[in-house]
């Protein structure tokens, strides 16, 4: 099922019908990838499932900003940032640093997505975390040396400018491409199957708009959608986060569109 497609657009995924929930984000030129039929793919996925997923991927029309569904998904960015042919570097919003080791396993994990794209990807030259818990002594020694992260504390006292400025000095002179997980965000913005953070709304937003402005972005995604029940569908409580994650979606990606 497709819309109209113009100059700027969206593609969505569906993996897990999180996204069919959010009737707003059809108002722009959208396109939809199914992928309900896949096995082998939920929090972890196998190769051969992987080589589908790229394989669909390869055909969308809307390139530039890809709605994902939950976090459990979160590995397909793996499969975005593979199609990128020219050095780049990797912006990453999110409350975990997703740089698990596989521990030599023949599949890709939604903990483990970000050590495996610097490990296998070879325009992928450096990473900024933006919003993770700082890391404990163990974890910090084993912070591969072209991560950085720019903490859940630190962005509590940073302005978007300043984050965006910290960025910048972090990166070589190349185009960005910007992962958003939305479990990044207080629970006042969003509500994920996963612990969440303390980020506004406003000011992951404020900053998307000044990377957007200052750095080529090679392309954006965005997971962290609320997986429920057909039972918890009938309920309006849960309705209301589906709401909320809905606005911040959208919120994003008309700063995206934008200009």
């Amino acid at each position: 099922m497709k819309s109209e497609t113009g100059g700027k657009g969206i593609s969505l995924l569906n993996f897990d019908g999180t996204l069919q929930k959010q009737p707003s984000l059809r108002k722009y030129p959208y396109e939809w990838i199914d992928f309900s039929d896949l096995r082998g793919c939920h929090g972890f996925c196998a190769e051969e499932a992987m080589r589908k997923i790229q394989d669909r991927l390869k055909k969308r029309k809307h390139k530039k900003i890809t709605l994902i569904g939950n976090g459990n998904y979160h590995y397909v960015t793996y499969a975005l940032l593979s199609e990128i042919r020219q050095p780049f570097s990797l912006i990453l919003f999110d409350h975990h640093t997703d740089l698990a080791p596989s521990g030599g396993m023949p599949y890709i994990s939604c903990g483990s997505w970000v050590r495996e794209a610097l490990e296998k990807l070879p325009f992928l030259d450096r990473v900024v975390i933006i919003g993770a818990r700082a890391p404990d002594s163990r974890e910090a020694s084993a912070m591969p040396a072209n991560v950085a992260i720019i903490t859940e504390e630190e962005i509590g006292r940073l302005s978007a400018a300043d984050i965006v400025l910290a960025v910048r000095c972090l990166l070589p002179d190349q185009p960005i491409y910007i992962s958003v997980d939305k479990d990044v965000l207080d629970r006042a913005n969003a509500a994920t199957n996963w612990d969440q953070g303390s980020m506004k709304l406003q000011q992951l937003v404020d900053v998307i708009r000044e990377l957007k402005r200052t750095l080529a972005i090679a392309g954006v995604d965005v997971c962290g959608e609320l997986p429920l029940s057909p039972v918890e569908l009938l309920s309006d409580e849960q309705m209301r986060r589906v709401k909320k994650n809905e606005i911040a979606n959208k919120a994003i990606v008309d700063a995206l569109l934008a200009g």
